[in-house]
């Protein structure tokens, strides 16, 4: 089964795509603080990860998340998810190895897309 960390400090959206990747078939697991979710991609190695760029109250950003999970997994995909649209928000985003940018407000349709897609990739790696 294919495991997937939604990072985000809006805990009801992060709750929403919890429960609608857990009812795609997914094992999905959420965190509201960075710092707590690179402990938790340290300990449990999620195959997908959501990351919000803006994490708020957190000690670190969401583009700090990615490089330190880069920086465990150099393999590990991850999924930005934000509604910050500055171009230097995406330019380390893509430096750093994100497979996807999405834009806020979401749409369901659009986080399975993104996840069935980087689960694809993942499958694919896994048979060869």
């Amino acid at each position: 089964m294919i495991r997937v960390l939604v990072i985000d400090d809006e805990e009801g959206l992060a709750d929403f795509m919890q429960r609608i990747l857990s009812l795609k078939g997914y094992a999905a697991f959420m965190e509201t603080d960075g710092v707590g979710a690179v402990n938790f991609f340290k300990n449990e190695r999620p195959d997908i990860v959501l990351i919000d760029i803006d994490l708020g109250y957190s000690e670190i950003d969401g583009v700090e998340v990615l490089k330190r999970i880069k920086e465990i997994d150099k393999n590990a995909v991850c999924i930005m998810v934000t509604r910050i649209t500055d171009e230097e928000s995406v330019k380390k985003s893509k430096e750093y190895g994100a497979m996807h940018y999405l834009l806020k407000p979401l749409d369901s349709k659009d986080i399975v897309a993104a996840v069935d897609e980087a689960a694809r990739v993942i499958r694919q790696r896994r048979a060869s």
